[in-house]
């Protein structure tokens, strides 16, 4: 009778030696695929010589470019980007800061060009390029097609928006100019970014240099990095990061979803929400860093409704979903979900579909309010009375999730 208990502890012993090996060789897979398919630091410097020779040939301008190839005051350090990916993403130095350069596409030649070259009859090269007032026109309705909303500014005033060089109203604009301007007005991103400078959940841009442009590092940090998020260990959730700074960061990610339904005339939509889309300030506030992903209400509206269906599952655009009209065999051009229920679940509570499950940002709150929370949380991920049948979270719920935050923090600093 006695050797039984033994044999269940074995076993319990052989179970968990069995989750634990089947972590450890996900773990394993993960970093081999990393550096399989990481970007390397050859190619990457490579990248940055071919723009500072496009620089010396006058080919490409840009605020930052003496910095980065004349008096080499930008450093590179080293590059985030997948393989796969066709963004090129890298870390570089500049002074006391570190600072991210960026672009769609590493090299200049894949951008689309607004100057026409040509070869005379004698062997030279000539090129044609539209003139200012024509060049101008361009511009502001590419910003207007890619945001899909009107720009309240003037074809001059966009412009002087959107670049950071000095700009002055000439008749002519050089090649080097028209090609470095063009290929950041292809940049969805980067027009993003730009377009909402001075709003404190957006890194700053400093500048560009022909198709690359400079941007703040704002890392996750500890409180968002994926490696903070432990595994389940027995049903438990392992904490990491202190819960007043996670709390405070949970806060400042209420803020942002607030911000985003007033920062311009139409709500923005953030469709790719996961941990490293977002960097953490030294201030605890939250920004932005990846928004190749983020859509105003009428560009949603467009992309949401022109896919066919036959499920709902159809009708998901990365986290930005819909239901499908089993009629019409079409997706509903109203998301169905927002912003808030998309941050509920992949960063506060940390939904995983694929790979060992982990918590959220706020996993293992505080006992005084740990049953209210989860209640809370677990409504705005999955909302249960809406009056338009719709699945979003409401504003409702926005406030007493940051009640409970800001009731731990008052708690908290009460008993210091």
């Amino acid at each position: 009778m006695a050797r039984w208990p033994w044999k269940r502890l074995c076993k319990f012993v052989l179970a968990g030696l069995s989750v634990l090996l089947l972590a450890v060789l996900f773990v394993v897979r993960e970093i081999q695929w990393i550096k399989a398919h990481r970007c390397s630091d050859q190619e990457s410097r490579a990248t940055l010589r071919k723009l500072c020779e496009e620089y010396a040939g006058n080919k490409v301008t840009g605020n930052l470019c003496p910095d980065l190839c004349t008096t080499h005051s930008i450093i590179y350090t080293e590059c985030f980007n997948y393989k796969k990916e066709r963004k090129t993403v890298m870390l570089a130095e500049w002074y006391t800061r570190k600072v991210i350069l960026k672009s769609k596409y590493d090299r200049l030649q894949e951008y689309n060009s607004l100057v026409s070259r040509y070869t005379n009859d004698e062997g030279v090269t000539l090129t044609s390029k539209p003139d200012m007032a024509a060049f101008l026109i361009i511009v502001k309705n590419q910003l207007q097609t890619i945001f899909a909303v009107d720009i309240p500014y003037t074809e001059m005033e966009t412009v002087q928006k959107m670049w950071q060089m000095p700009w002055e109203n000439h008749e002519t604009m050089s090649v080097a100019t028209l090609d470095s301007l063009w290929a950041l007005f292809q940049q969805d991103e980067y027009l993003m970014m730009q377009y909402f400078q001075g709003n404190k959940h957006f890194p700053k841009i400093y500048g560009s240099c022909g198709h690359f442009y400079v941007v703040e590092y704002t890392p996750p940090g500890d409180t968002l990095s994926l490696q903070s998020f432990y595994f389940k260990r027995g049903g438990e959730i392992k904490p990491s990061a202190n819960w007043d700074k996670r709390a405070k960061v949970a806060l400042s990610f209420l803020t942002l979803v607030e911000d985003l339904n007033t920062l311009h005339t139409e709500p923005l939509h953030l469709c790719d929400v996961k941990q490293d889309n977002y960097g953490v300030s030294t201030h605890l506030t939250i920004q932005a860093i990846d928004v190749d992903m983020a859509f105003f209400e009428t560009k949603m509206r467009r992309i949401l409704g022109q896919k066919s269906c036959t499920t709902n599952a159809d009708c998901e655009f990365v986290h930005c979903v819909s239901t499908c009209d089993l009629t019409r065999r079409r997706c509903s051009k109203h998301r169905s979900n927002n912003n808030l229920q998309a941050i509920c679940k992949k960063i506060f509570v940390g939904h995983r579909e694929h790979g060992p499950p982990y918590g959220g940002l706020l996993r293992s709150p505080p006992a005084a309010i740990a049953d209210r929370l989860n209640k809370a949380l677990q409504e705005c991920v999955e909302p249960s009375d809406n009056d338009d049948q719709s699945q979003r979270a409401t504003s409702e719920t926005l406030q007493t999730i940051r009640d409970l935050l800001q009731e731990s923090l008052q708690s908290n600093e009460a008993n210091r």
